[in-house]
This record gives structure tokens, C-alpha cells and sequence, in this order.
């Protein structure tokens, strides 16, 4: 059965002749007639009384009463194959904590690899507030990372608990001969901690504040798994756990500073769109990495 001759049995049906019919579909009348005798032959039995008038027949006329379901049903599965053969060949972004790459980035690899090879995926590393705001602006589909409560038009899923850590390179450190390090223990050597828009920063720098303290020399860096390198001497390093540490490396804990920052998936709540197949397995992968 083949859609033109559904489309010319519904427009003889509208037009109420095969004539009007065939001019309104641009056909010769014996183009209209083939498809309905082709369309005839294949149901096993005829749609309309012989004559000069288009007339139904009571199958016909039972016919006529589904022929725009199937239609419709024909348009669903055609969209729906071009939309699975677009998302197969689309594309993907992906915005993920530099502390998460590690841990989540073979799995997201591996099923890209092996399920969906012709999909292009752009992997956005950075903080909770530029992974939110490029979702905010569409710039990515989707994010593991804090929630950003100044952004109001996210959805956001909290997955597992995030915590500091304390390091330095040096198995020798002062602070490390301490049975219990205060945070006015470390002020006065060299503090290499992430950009002042992450929120383990802003929660280090309220905890100083808490103790009117401050650090006495601090250096930024906004790419966070080069923190353990740049540790050396007396310097501590201050890192989301989960960053890559180098083998050297020693953490140590802060007496009273424990904070436990939530992290997980963070959705645009103005897409209405559909969530397509590929971005709903990825979102269970990541879940389940979690």
C-alpha cells in the first residue's frame, strides 16, 4: 500500500469526483484511476461503485472513516524516522566539572564510541557558574555540576555530596607534623585554589571570614587539575576531591571545615523540546556513574 494511493483516495472522497480529484493533485484521471484500482486490489475489495459519480461502496465508505488515521500515523512514523536519523547524526553538548571528567568521561566515551559513532559530542569543562550559565544561554545541552541558585530557568537534580580537599607535595610541610591543623595554620604560606567564581572558593573565603582571617598570598587557577602541580615547596593546594592528584601528593584535613557542596545534573527549563533518546541514555549513564 503505498501513501499516494491513500492521498488520492482521500482527495476523491473531498472533491467528489475522480476528475476534480486528479486536477486538484495534478495527476492525469488515469493516474487516479490506477492508484484506486491498485489500492483495490490490495484491500480486496472495491472503494467505490462503478460509474461516472464517486460513489463508496459500504467498505469504502468504512474505509474512508480510517484512511486519515492512517495518514496521520504515516506523517508520525516518517517525522519520527527522520528525527531518530537526525539524532544519529547530531550533535552534543556536554558540560561536566573539571573534578568529574575523571570518573565520568570513559563511560561517556565508551557508549558514544560504541552506540551512537556519528554523533559529535563537545565536552565544556569548567564551574558551576559558566556550565550554568551556557545552559542558560543554549550553549550546552546539559551539565554535571553545583546548582547555581542566582539562575532561575534550570532544573536541577542533586546526584551525590562534593568535598575539599586540603594538599601539598612536600612529605616534610609543617602542617603535616600538626595532629590537628587549623585554618589559621595555613594563611601565611602560598594558597593555590580556583577562580573566586567557584563555590568551593567563595565557601573557603567564608570560612576565613568566619575566623577574621584572610590568606596572606593567593593564586588563582581556573584550570584546577593543574593545582597539584603547581604545589611545590611550602605551598598548599586547595581542590574539589575527585581532582587528579599526582602520586607525591598528600591531603590533610582542616579542623572545622567539612562542607559537603551537591552536585548534579542541570537541565535548561525553557527547552519544551524533546529529550532526545541519545541525552536520555547519557543522563541514566551518568546517574549510574554517580
Amino acid at each position: 500500500m503505498d501513501i499516494k494511493e491513500l492521498k488520492t483516495f482521500k482527495m476523491i472522497v473531498e472533491a467528489g469526483t475522480f476528475s476534480l480529484a486528479a486536477k486538484k493533485l495534478n495527476y492525469a484521471q488515469s493516474t487516479v484511476t490506477t492508484h484506486i484500482k491498485k489500492l483495490e486490489k490490495e484491500l480486496g475489495f472495491l472503494l467505490f461503485e462503478r460509474g461516472w459519480d464517486a460513489r463508496l461502496t459500504d467498505e469504502g465508505n468504512l474505509f474512508a472513516e480510517e484512511v486519515d488515521n492512517l495518514l496521520m500515523h504515516w506523517d508520525y512514523s516518517i517525522s519520527q524516522a527522520q528525527r531518530i536519523s537526525s539524532e544519529e547524526k547530531g550533535k552534543l553538548r556536554i558540560g561536566l566539572l573539571e573534578s568529574f571528567t575523571k570518573k565520568l568521561m570513559p563511560s561517556i566515551l565508551k557508549y558514544l564510541n560504541n552506540e551512537k559513532p556519528y554523533i559529535h559530542c563537545d565536552f565544556v569543562v569548567g564551574n558551576t557558574a559558566l556550565l550554568s550559565k551556557m545552559i542558560d544561554q543554549n550553549q550546552i545541552d546539559f551539565a554535571v555540576c553545583g546548582n547555581n541558585q542566582n539562575i532561575s530557568n534550570v532544573n536541577f537534580t542533586p546526584l551525590c555530596k562534593e568535598q575539599v580537599e586540603f594538599i601539598v607535595n612536600n612529605p616534610n610541610h609543617p602542617v603535616l607534623q600538626k595532629e590537628s591543623v587549623e585554618i589559621s595554620d595555613i594563611i601565611n604560606y602560598p594558597i593555590f585554589i580556583g577562580e573566586n567564581s567557584c563555590y568551593y572558593y567563595q565557601s573557603v573565603n567564608a570560612f576565613l571570614l568566619e575566623n577574621n582571617l584572610a590568606f596572606k598570598r593567593v593564586y588563582n587557577c581556573s584550570s584546577l587539575h593543574l593545582i597539584p602541580q603547581m604545589v611545590v615547596g611550602d605551598a598548599i593546594g586547595i581542590i574539589p576531591k575527585g581532582t587528579v592528584l599526582n602520586q607525591n601528593t598528600i591531603s590533610f584535613k582542616v579542623n572545622g571545615y567539612d562542607p559537603k557542596f551537591p552536585i548534579g545534573l542541570l537541565i535548561s527549563s525553557k527547552k519544551r523540546n524533546y529529550l532526545s533518546q541519545t541525552k536520555q541514555q547519557l543522563i541514566k549513564l551518568i546517574v549510574s556513574s554517580m
